[in-house]
């Protein structure tokens, strides 16, 4: 039996998540809602982690770098509703195994569940291609916000929630100046003159996913 840990701080998904793992009793499922995640694995001891991007207590890609480091051999399956475009390749590159959307039926997630636990890598189609390229390339001309980095994406996603740089700057564990810094630092990469403009761009990347 493979156990599992889903990391989703959304009752109701995680519990048609469970359900439907747990249904042919190959997996033993928990639920964390990301909050000490570290602690979390150490008690659960998951063979496998399915982590949201977007939790409320943590960035999952801030998170995943500390649990690929800590726990190396963990396989970890992105269950998001950030797009594939902008996070698929960089969730790779943090060490994940695999990536799907939450605008996938759930039942799609246990084939890739299997397939991770087996030793596959499951990204959407072009991201091991892209990944293979990434030294070459290292941005997308059409998308500016391949030139920021991980970090700045997280910034970036927690003020398109409506967060103050006060509340990033706990949920990171960093200073309000850094998050200062890295706004300024966004809007310069970009070529953008506000946050709004900025905020746009990830909001014009969700809608390509989407079609």
């Amino acid at each position: 039996m493979i156990s599992i840990l889903i990391v989703d701080d959304h009752p109701a998904i995680c519990f048609a998540l469970k359900v439907i793992l747990e249904k042919e009793g190959k997996y033993a499922v928990a639920i964390s809602n990301g909050e000490n995640l570290l602690a979390q694995i150490h008690q659960h001891r998951p063979q496998l982690l399915i982590l949201d991007l977007e939790l409320s207590h943590a960035d999952g890609l801030d998170l995943l770098p500390r649990v690929n480091q800590h726990f190396p051999e963990l396989k970890v399956l992105i269950f998001t509703s950030q797009p594939a475009g902008l996070y698929a390749l960089r969730t790779l590159q943090a060490g994940a195994s695999g990536f799907i959307n939450k605008n996938m039926s759930l039942e799609h997630v246990e084939p890739l569940c299997q397939l991770i636990a087996e030793g596959y890598q499951c990204f959407p189609e072009g991201v091991l291609h892209r990944a293979g390229i990434v030294q070459e390339h290292r941005s997308d001309p059409d998308n500016m916000l391949s030139l920021l980095s991980d970090r700045e994406i997280a910034v970036l996603n927690f003020l398109k929630q409506g967060k103050s740089n006060m509340e990033i700057a706990g949920l990171l564990s960093l200073s309000n100046k850094t998050i200062s810094t890295y706004k300024t630092r966004m809007l310069q990469k970009c070529g953008c003159d506000d946050l709004s403009q900025l905020i746009d761009m990830m909001a014009a990347e969700d809608r390509r996913e989407d079609r």
